[in-house]
């Protein structure tokens, strides 16, 4: 199903280097409706929060999550000259997949490729692999973007396969669900690589996002969800604690969006690949 064209102005929490903070973006969230908070809300406070996992992975190049990277933008929300940061992974040849929000720059709009880079597989100081960003395309009506870069990524690692419309809508409540990112974890350091479990609760109303009850943390946007085969189902996108503090109820059980890689996105991402 194609995302609505409406606009809902809300508050995301976007990362540069040693800090974070709350900036307005006109994506459309269709997990931060009424109706699906409602859900979303019921659904994570019937789960322990001890069901959502968050540790240190490190960077073995013999894992999987080795496709999962760190990516610097310095044309950001807060300005040239100022690193943004996010994640990113690999999903072919020239192709890594992210939040259109990480790569955005102050005007909402996406930054010059000159001004990101893919750093492939770091942890902290480690970065094994750094990619330079030939063009990069946002997805029309999502949260999300491909970068293209100037050299072939496969050389040096396998890609993350995209789950298909039928496995993404064969997701059952309860499912547990893993991704590595960058997030905060308590440090004004978004350098170091964490592993997450997470548990999926259901598609929001128009099927375009995943409800997970997740320990989403700033830095984290852009990382992959996927199941024990490596198969990514969507793109950790936001969250209602982004730090370590219970914010509101949301924040209290975990909930978070996820943008799904169902239908029209899906596709998108598709299309826009090598």
């Amino acid at each position: 199903m194609r995302r609505k064209l409406t606009v809902l102005t809300t508050l995301l929490t976007l990362t540069i280097a040693g800090q974070a903070q709350a900036v307005e973006t006109n994506y459309y969230y269709d997990g931060l409706k009424p109706n699906n908070l409602k859900t979303g809300y019921q659904l994570a406070k019937s789960y322990s929060n001890s069901k959502t996992i968050m540790r240190t992975q490190g960077n073995s190049n013999a894992s999987r999550y080795k496709a999962v990277g760190y990516i610097a933008n310095t044309n950001g929300w807060a300005g040239k000259g100022i690193e943004a940061m996010g994640t990113g992974f690999v999903i072919d040849d020239y192709t890594v997949l992210t939040n259109a929000h990480v790569i955005d720059d102050q005007n909402g709009r996406a930054a010059q490729a000159k001004y990101i880079t893919f750093m492939m597989n770091r942890d902290g100081k480690k970065i094994p692999y750094r990619f330079a960003v030939k063009d990069i395309v946002k997805i029309p009506s999502a949260d999300l973007a491909v970068l293209h870069t100037k050299k072939r990524l496969t050389s040096y690692v396998k890609p993350l396969t995209l789950a298909t419309d039928a496995q993404i809508m064969r997701l059952k409540k309860g499912t547990p669900l893993y991704s590595v990112g960058y997030p905060y974890h308590g440090t004004d350091d978004y350098t170091t690589r964490y592993w997450n479990q997470a548990v999926f609760l259901g598609h929001s109303s128009n099927q375009t996002e995943l409800m997970m009850k997740d320990r989403f943390r700033s830095g984290a946007s852009g990382s992959p969800l996927v199941d024990a085969n490596f198969r990514v189902y969507g793109v950790r996108t936001y969250s209602h604690k982004l730090y370590n503090v219970n914010d509101d109820k949301y924040g209290k059980v975990e909930l978070a969006g996820a943008e799904s890689l169902y239908g029209y996105s899906g596709w998108q991402v598709l299309k826009h690949s090598y």
